[in-house]
């Protein structure tokens, strides 16, 4: 059991029925659409993290983060190839695990009823020990990563590097991209790009329409400006690169710019490439934007299903290599995962009681051990890695707001650290 720290409220989902199918069974949706049909040219483009009228906001969430293909963005495919990595689903023995979250126990089933989850699936080895979907999903759908993307891009800069496209970490980004000689990455190494340590003037504020996470999500569904143009617009700071960590998102976007210049591909032909091809996926996935956006998404727009983001975590569990396929190298997955610098480095908690987590290229890393690192998206998307337990979570969630509550996110740490205990236990 594990026990989260004390919290201040419990915001439960009320009067949502949830279709649970067995382990390794698909559900059909058998839920209708509830929510208004949302038109993109309706919504304001800065409202979209804000506004009740956005594919982002609640109700209308639950549906479109399984449906984003279905809102006239431009929609680059992932095509999967080759043999696909087989997840072992057979007769395997019920699953649950104790969440104890503001003195309450909660079961798994529970935690995906009052979480907003839309689909959870927890992996021993290559064993899927628990499958569920809600709100309509199934094994089938395609969820949007949010965040989650960032990660999976970490991995392709590591598959450039690989194929000698890109020189070194420690390269300065306007020796790829020299147009970003007179904005605020000037000083910037490649490095400090991935550790979200560029010290560039970008406001991560999702509940204010005026923040920099306003102007890109504006970017993301009007197309105006293109990605490019936003961040060659980046000021500096007083912060000198390299110093201070500060989560930016614009700071993923100039890597996928980086990517796409270097490779001479689309970012969807990349990631197709060099990830989706060799992974072992069972679907293909997609990356979303504006149809007038001319620069591929690369912050928070990729979209696959719950089991192939969970063989994402397993092979960044086994060093980057999965099914015999090499897609990058450990000692890239190790520099991913590690971070190198005290104000990188997860922290006991303070007079707050809460933790620092720590970041390395692109992924948390939690306090506490055990080597977990994790994937982590705004609304609720995770990929949790504990390599200690040889265990791996995914979940997909649609919380009413971007951060969801304080209890939201200690349940889902609870769950998490529940669900490696027990499903190493068995």
């Amino acid at each position: 059991m594990i026990i989260a720290r004390p919290l201040a409220f419990l915001t439960a989902l009320a009067g949502v029925a949830l279709a649970i199918p067995s382990v390794g069974a698909a559900q059909t949706p058998a839920v209708a659409h509830q929510s208004a049909v949302i038109d993109i040219a309706k919504m304001r483009p800065k409202g979209l993290l804000v506004d009740p009228y956005s594919y982002m906001s609640p109700p209308h969430n639950l549906y479109y983060f399984h449906h984003i293909d279905e809102l006239g963005f431009r929609i680059d495919p992932v095509r999967r190839s080759g043999p696909v990595f087989p997840l072992v689903t057979g007769r395997v023995a019920p699953f649950d695990a104790t969440i104890r979250v503001e003195g309450k126990d909660v079961s798994l089933d529970e935690y995906i009823a009052q979480g907003y989850v839309t689909g959870l699936l927890v992996l021993h080895g290559d064993t899927v020990l628990y499958e569920r979907y809600a709100h309509g999903a199934d094994r089938r759908s395609r969820f949007v990563s949010q965040s989650v993307e960032k990660s999976i891009v970490s991995i392709l800069v590591g598959t450039a590097i690989e194929a000698g496209k890109l020189g070194s970490v420690d390269d300065p980004v306007t020796k790829y991209l020299p147009e970003l000689a007179s904005s605020g990455y000037r000083d910037a190494t490649i490095k400090n790009v991935l550790q979200m340590a560029t010290g560039v003037d970008y406001n991560e504020n999702y509940r204010d329409s005026t923040s920099g996470a306003a102007s890109i999500g504006a970017a993301l569904v009007s197309g105006m400006p293109s990605f490019s143009d936003f961040v060659r617009s980046m000021k500096p700071t007083a912060t000198k690169p390299g110093t201070e960590f500060n989560y930016q998102s614009v700071n993923t976007q100039l890597l996928g710019l980086l990517l796409e210049r270097v490779t001479g591909e689309r970012l969807n032909r990349w990631a197709e490439q060099k990830l989706w091809s060799k992974l072992g996926a069972e679907s293909d996935a997609f990356i979303y934007q504006a149809k007038g956006q001319p620069n591929s998404c690369a912050f928070a727009c990729f979209n696959a299903t719950v089991r192939d983001y969970a063989r994402v975590g397993l092979l960044m569990m086994r060093g980057g290599e999965l099914g015999g396929r090499r897609v990058v190298s450990e000692s890239w997955v190790r520099q991913s995962t590690t971070p190198d610098a005290d104000y990188l480095r997860p922290a006991p908690p303070d007079s707050t009681g809460r933790p620092r987590v720590g970041y390395a290229y692109q992924w948390w890393i939690p306090y506490g051990g055990e080597g977990v690192f994790v994937a982590s998206g705004i609304y609720g998307q995770s990929i949790y890695v504990n390599p200690a337990r040889g265990v791996v979570v995914v979940q997909t969630s649609a919380w009413p707001t971007p951060g969801g509550t304080r209890w939201l996110q200690a349940a889902r740490e609870a769950a998490f650290s529940a669900i490696a205990r027990q499903a190493a236990g068995r």
